[in-house]
């Protein structure tokens, strides 16, 4: 199979399972914007801002360095010697991390403290069983738990909220328990334990991974911040109610994660194992140019679409929360870009790119919505937000050449950055029934610009159908 089908073949399978789970989690939009108020459903964003930062604290970014290493490794010896060290090492961290945190609770107690101490572990892992699974080959386990874990999750919420009439609880009981079904799954199925013998654990290659891991933690941060840290400015400057406002309003460049994350969780993989190829370049640039494509012409059509769905499938008192999502879509868009250079410095073993530009995006996204935000108010958080990522990318870009050399279209750029324009500002002067004709142009726009993407998954489908017929 060649690189291009494997990549399709990968993002096809990923693209399944992901859709499906995050289409789940976007359907119940509507329903938690009507049963949670904007402080609670702040909160809970909150708390899993919280989690998302401790976490690469807490595992060492181990669950990244021992995805790396097996992906590259075929020996059944090594992968044992691989999961037996980064289990032990991960253990390690966990229980150290659970004594310090149950002192601290004891001594100062915090709302929701001791669960979402619980939901950490379980997250993380989780995570880790996860990147195993992928790393070792299994794909559509990988790809499915994703799934699974999103049916769970939202059938224990639904049961939650409307039989117990629990709050923000609900939220974390669901959380936990798919957590804990994914694991248990992801053992039984991979049957984990042929992998751990206490007789293969390395300490030299721990100091492997961990060199290669450390430098990724304060990287994982720094995106973090770009990321997240805007909900402790806007709770600090504006208030609780205003972070659940722009909760709900990432919702939308959500949407356009799920479409990055899919394509990115295949192309890592394929950068990797091609970084050492004499094409790379080539087969970096072709890719990119197909990537570039597909993120544009989405936020196109997603920034046009958001104020008509808003209005009729989320609560009034969140609708004002469409005039935030245009700009956060292009910043998610610049940070998928930022992401796809990401993947070449893995594959070149130049984690410390990442973390040099990752720690100069969040100094400028701090900077730029601290300035701002007694201004404009939450229109600051997504302004820093775009600007950080623009930064973090041209200066990736830069920072690339001497590993691998990605081509940009200009034709493309000249093209479709001003109609990226034009969709951000037409919701502004056009009411929710006038936009549903710009939408219609720009869903045509996507095929049109992104038809050579779907050629390519119509002959992997049928070469896999007539492969299947065969056999």
């Amino acid at each position: 199979m060649t690189k291009e089908k494997k990549l399709v073949k990968d993002t096809l399978l990923y693209s399944i399972t992901t859709f499906g789970s995050k289409a789940l989690v976007f359907l119940m939009l509507p329903v938690y914007t009507h049963y949670f108020t904007t402080e609670e459903y702040g909160t809970w964003d909150l708390i899993l801002t919280t989690s998302s930062l401790l976490a690469p604290f807490i595992s060492l970014e181990l669950t990244s360095a021992v995805y790396r290493w097996l992906i590259v490794e075929k020996d059944t010896q090594q992968q044992i010697t691989i999961i037996t060290s980064g289990t032990l090492a991960l253990a390690r961290n966990l229980i150290l991390f659970t004594i310090l945190a149950l002192l601290w609770l004891a001594f100062s107690p915090i709302p929701y403290g001791y669960l979402t101490l619980v939901l950490i572990q379980v997250i993380i892992v989780n995570s880790y069983l996860q990147q195993c699974a992928r790393g070792l080959g299994f794909n559509f386990l990988f790809a499915s738990l994703g799934l699974l874990q999103t049916i769970i999750h939202i059938s224990i919420i639904l049961l939650f909220l409307y039989s117990l009439q629990l709050r923000i609880e609900a939220f974390f009981y669901a959380s936990i328990l798919a957590n804990l079904v994914s694991i248990i799954t992801a053992w039984m199925i991979m049957r984990f334990h042929r992998f751990l013998s206490t007789r293969h654990y390395s300490k030299p290659l721990i100091k492997s991974l961990l060199k290669y891991a450390l430098p990724i933690i304060p990287g994982a941060i720094s995106w973090w911040i770009m990321n997240a840290s805007d909900r402790y400015i806007i709770v600090g400057y504006l208030g609780i109610e205003y972070n659940g406002l722009y909760a709900v309003a990432n919702q939308i460049p959500a949407i356009l994660v799920m479409i990055h994350s899919v394509f990115n969780l295949a192309w890592k993989d394929s950068a990797i194992l091609q970084f050492n190829k004499a094409a790379k370049d080539e087969y970096y640039t072709v890719v990119f140019q197909h990537f570039f494509r597909l993120l544009v012409t989405s936020v196109i059509c997603i920034a046009l679409l958001t104020k008509p769905i808003f209005s009729i499938f989320i609560s009034e008192k969140f609708f004002i929360a469409w005039q935030y999502t245009g700009l956060l879509l292009v910043g998610t868009m610049f940070s998928a870009f930022s992401l796809f250079w990401s993947a070449g410095f893995h594959g070149a073993k130049r984690t410390k790119i990442i973390l040099v530009t990752s720690i100069l995006g969040a100094v400028v996204n701090i900077g730029v919505h601290i300035l701002l935000i007694p201004f404009i108010g939450l229109y600051a958080a997504a302004w820093s937000t775009l600007i950080a990522f623009i930064i973090t990318w041209i200066v990736r870009i830069r920072a690339s050449k001497p590993y691998f050399n990605i081509k940009l279209n200009r034709v493309d750029m000249v093209i479709l950055f001003p109609l990226t324009l034009v969709a951000l500002l037409a919701p502004y002067f056009f009411s929710q029934k006038e936009l549903w004709v710009p939408s219609g142009l720009a869903i045509f726009l996507f095929f049109m610009y992104n038809r050579q993407i779907f050629k390519w998954i119509q002959k992997t489908v049928l070469f896999k159908l007539r492969h299947r017929l065969r056999n």
